[in-house]
């Protein structure tokens, strides 16, 4: 418990999770699933994924990273207000274990985020589901004051965060001698049955775009949904891949990716997009660029520390 003299506020940040060693794969779809085993099929084409990008996924170092990062820049003045906990969903360290450990720290108030700008039912909801059943096993749970912080979309800062790395992948670019080029943004897929329950998420996306676009003015922009699951139901679109067939009819020859829905590098990004969709636009005579992901931005560790105090009662 708390001695006194320790932060009894904290933020807890939330991300998906991802295994550290390809012999961790078959348990981590294991848990993705809810308990059910994969296919040996599955299993094999995750781990060549995590096998092309080095065997292991940056994610836990990255959300480590941020955590710590946030702690010092919202803590500055000195007064030791916050402690700042993460958390996965489905990888250690699990969401339960750690909550269990903050309550253990005597915390009495807590900002709970979502590692991902849109809010969806489908995703977000989940985080603070698991976030909740983990409280609600921990002794003195009705002592701590839970404050759920769901969309941060379009908040101002998150929008200079990525303006800067547009800006800085467009310079890139233009010492490429690439002035003319297609900017497709990208967030992960989800069911599409969620928007006919009313997820907002689509909603979401587009307020993301529409403040970054409104400050950056690409030539030529489109909008997508990558990284669609294994499990066969219709999931939103359009593809990157449709969208890159469209450019490619046009007679484009450069694409910046722009995932906006993804705030570090993990498998979705330096599979999917690095890999996965760069060897598609070569096929297509196409060059395919990303920005750099959020990762420890300071201008990022600002925005997070923004939507706490804002949210401060």
């Amino acid at each position: 418990m708390s001695d006194g003299s320790s932060p009894t506020t904290a933020i807890f940040l939330m991300a998906h999770g991802a295994p550290t060693q390809v012999k961790d794969i078959p348990l981590y779809l294991k848990n993705i699933r809810g308990g059910k085993d994969s296919t040996p099929e599955v299993i094999q084409i995750i781990r060549e994924r995590y096998e092309a990008i080095g065997g292991s996924s940056p994610l836990l170092e990255i959300t480590r990273g941020q955590a710590k990062a946030l702690e010092t820049f919202i803590n500055q003045d000195g007064n030791n207000t916050f402690k700042v906990y993460f958390g996965m969903r489905s990888w250690s360290p699990y969401i339960k274990d750690v909550v269990r450990q903050m309550v253990d720290d005597g915390i009495k108030k807590v900002f709970a985020i979502c590692l991902a700008p849109q809010y969806s039912k489908w995703s977000t909801e989940r985080y603070f589901k698991s976030f909740n059943e983990a409280l609600e096993t921990c002794a003195g749970k009705d002592e701590i004051e839970v404050h759920y912080i769901a969309s941060w979309c379009d908040h101002p800062c998150l929008t200079d965060a990525f303006v800067e790395k547009y800006q800085q992948a467009v310079e890139k670019l233009k010492q490429k001698g690439k002035d003319r080029f297609h900017t497709v943004f990208t967030v992960h897929s989800i069911p599409a049955s969620a928007l006919d329950e009313g997820d907002p998420y689509a909603d979401e996306y587009e307020k993301t775009v529409r403040q970054i676009v409104e400050r950056v003015k690409p030539d030529d922009w489109h909008m997508a949904y990558q990284s669609q699951g294994m499990i066969p139901v219709p999931w939103l679109g359009p593809t990157v891949e449709s969208v890159l067939d469209k450019i490619a009819r046009i007679g484009s020859k450069t694409v910046l990716v722009f995932p906006v829905g993804f705030v570090s590098d993990h498998i979705e990004i330096l599979y999917d997009i690095d890999i996965e969709f760069k060897n598609y636009a070569k096929e297509r005579k196409l060059d395919l660029y990303r920005t750099e992901s959020m990762n420890l931005s300071p201008v990022f560790i600002e925005t997070l520390s923004a939507i706490v105090w804002e949210n401060l009662a």
